[in-house]
């Protein structure tokens, strides 16, 4: 009985052990290395960024190592929440420019490509992410299903 309960507390104590060793690299892997402020969508004309609209945002580089290039992803809808293309309203981009390890870069994404009809009015913008960084080192940080996403509210 007595060997019972020793193998019980040894087994409990790594699993303890285990579950604290887990958790602690799972943190880690789960932080996010980037921050992005202020996305909107601006009309109009925009010297060699776009003709019609396009999407602006701030990135921010959090890491310590420098980003060779990124992969944003963002849903677009009309002010009554509709698409307001033909196709799909998913947009993703590959932003290709060297950003410094706690360093920010202002962006434009140009969605001449996505129109059929010149806009009205501004898109709304609702889950953008970053599915991927790639750093000058070769490392790859990805996040396939958007958990750092930022969201806005649709009306």
């Amino acid at each position: 009985m007595k060997n019972n309960k020793s193998k019980i507390a040894g087994s409990l104590f790594l699993l303890f052990v285990s579950l604290i060793s887990f958790s602690c690299c799972t943190t880690e892997a789960l932080s996010s290395p980037y921050l992005i402020s202020n996305p909107h969508v601006e009309l109009g004309e925009y010297e060699n960024a776009h003709n019609f609209a396009g999407m602006y945002f701030s990135f921010y580089n959090g890491s310590d190592k420098k980003i060779e290039n990124f992969t944003i992803s963002f849903l677009l809808y009309d002010s009554d929440g509709n698409n307001p293309f033909v196709g799909s309203n998913c947009i993703v981009s590959k932003c290709e420019w060297p950003i410094q390890s706690d360093s920010s870069i202002d962006f434009i994404i140009n969605l001449d490509p996505y129109i059929s009809v010149v806009p009205d009015e501004e898109y709304q913008i609702d889950y953008l992410y970053v599915r991927q960084i790639t750093y000058e080192d070769g490392s790859v940080w990805r996040d396939p299903y958007g958990m750092y996403c930022v969201r806005e509210a649709v009306e």
